[in-house]
């Protein structure tokens, strides 16, 4: 082996060690200190259960793909009856806007843009202009059904309904290889089973709206890597660059799955088609460029580059404590004796420079963890009226008020905690492999990397459980991916 080859496989195997030590740290916490009140020792049982269940499934769903084959016409009409499923449950939730104050501000001046009023929470978005594109964006969405004299709550409703198919597509055909499509259908029904997707996708905020953007644009760029013609060689890469500064301007964090792609295939020296990266970038810097010149024309957003919380805000938030905003408000109090972005960015650095020995404190990153992987509603009750039963099945669910909430975040919790689990198997079997010198599949490292991303950023952002369900079409497909990996590493493999 030469000299540069073993470099690299020390580095992998660096990697894969770091990997799987936070990984294996992160689920010692997950199990011993879970959200909603749960109690440890019921909890590990459980998801022990869901693990064992999901690697079984998976080993008997080889054997009956082998019998059954490909039977495309019943994926998509599986897919169809999911999106109608969702959608008829979703309407329930109309009128969810007044919960999340964030979400109330974002959806009523959205409407108000789209019927032709004008803002009513200026101060808001020239504070927090993280939410003034989505805002924007959004009065579009409801601007267009309103032209069209049609329930902006239901158009848009049919906006995430369809991008949720849209992206449970993107995950089956990213596992597809040279026509082996076995895994698309437990893909779904995985998706299926999120609880927290019923809720969430009648939400028009940004957790919702950016729902695995990343990985329809991974989809895309492998549409235009296979591709024959010039035509299919640009048009895809154009769809991509659409959906990734979409992605961007939704929430950043859902190009996590593309920036680990990026770093995966450059890793492996991958050698990449130039007319497709070339109209990929250009396709992102038109877009980009368009949109902002676009939002620009807004007089809220030139305000708002002057006024707007910095980023290192959101940086400062997550010091002390367990990371989220509550229990941080006197720093957003403070925020506000403050004018100008210079200002606040001036005293969020010192503040960060004068809290860092409570950042490194184990209590602050154990609470920190706990309070953004260890519940497994993923943030779904903040779209909740969580005092007013509206007598839904979702409330019920949901509300910590609910007949069933209890039951629901046992569920949801074993649900998630499991996924965690298989991507940890499958870390650990990709260290195997990489100290035996083979390769280990790039879409698993792709998902792989792109959770311990989200996990290294949530540790140093403010804490919210909401921020991890954008990235769940990732974590569901790499916890697929495991099981698969788990059974091909094994002496016993039930893939025919």
């Amino acid at each position: 082996m030469k000299k540069s080859a073993q470099i690299h496989k020390a580095l992998t195997i660096f990697a894969y060690t770091v990997m799987l030590t936070g990984m294996t740290l992160l689920l010692a916490v997950v199990f011993r200190y879970p959200q909603n009140h749960l109690i440890p020792r019921q909890m590990i049982p459980g998801v022990g259960i869901c693990v064992i269940a999901l690697l079984a499934a998976g080993a008997l769903w080889n054997n009956i793909y082998s019998l059954i084959g490909k039977r495309t016409p019943l994926y998509l009409l599986a897919l169809v009856i999911f999106g109608v499923l969702l959608y008829i449950t979703a309407l329930s939730r109309q009128g969810n806007e007044n919960t999340l104050l964030d979400y109330t501000y974002v959806y009523r001046d959205a409407m108000n843009l789209a019927t032709g009023g004008t803002l009513e929470y200026t101060d808001y978005f020239v504070t927090y202009s993280n939410n003034l594109k989505p805002m924007l964006l959004l009065s579009v969405w409801f601007r267009v059904a309103v032209l069209l004299g049609i329930s902006p709550f239901h158009f848009v409703l049919l906006r995430n309904v369809l991008l949720v198919l849209l992206v449970v597509w993107a995950c089956g055909y990213l596992t597809e290889q040279k026509g082996d499509c076995r895994w698309r259908f437990p893909i779904l029904l995985t998706f299926a089973f999120l609880l927290p997707l019923w809720d969430m996708v009648s939400v028009f905020y940004t957790d919702s709206m950016s729902f695995g953007l990343g990985i329809l644009t991974l989809a895309l760029l492998k549409k235009a890597g296979s591709a024959k013609t010039n035509r299919g060689k640009t048009l895809w890469p154009v769809l991509a660059g659409a959906v990734t500064v979409l992605a961007i301007i939704w929430k950043i964090t859902a190009i996590i799955p593309l920036i680990a792609c990026t770093m995966i295939l450059l890793w492996q020296r991958e050698k990449a088609d130039r007319h497709v990266i070339l109209s990929l970038v250009v396709s992102v810097i038109v877009f980009g460029v368009g949109l902002q010149l676009w939002a620009n024309t807004y007089d809220v957003t030139r305000k708002a580059a002057v006024t707007a919380n910095p980023v290192m805000s959101w940086v400062a938030l997550g010091m002390k404590e367990d990371g989220s905003w509550t229990n941080n408000t006197e720093l957003v109090e403070q925020m506000y004796q403050f004018s100008t972005k210079e200002e606040k960015q001036q005293y969020c650095v010192e503040y960060i420079r004068e809290n860092k020995a409570d950042f490194f404190n184990a209590e602050h990153l154990r609470k920190k963890a706990s309070y953004n992987f260890a519940n497994g509603n993923l943030g779904a009750s903040a779209f909740l009226n969580v005092e007013q039963n509206d007598q839904t099945l979702i409330w019920e669910m949901f509300s910590p008020w609910g007949s069933y909430y209890w039951r629901t975040s046992q569920l949801c919790y074993c649900y998630l905690v499991s996924v965690y689990v298989l991507l940890w198997i499958g870390m650990l079997f990709s260290l195997r492999k990489v100290i035996r010198g083979q390769n280990t599949p790039s879409l698993l490292m792709i998902c792989q990397l792109g959770f311990f991303g989200i996990v290294v950023f949530l540790m140093l952002w403010e804490a919210s459980g909401r921020q991890l369900y954008n990235q769940m079409p990732g974590i569901l497909l790499g916890g697929v991916l495991s099981i698969d990996y788990f059974w091909k590493n094994l002496s016993i493999k039930p893939r025919k």
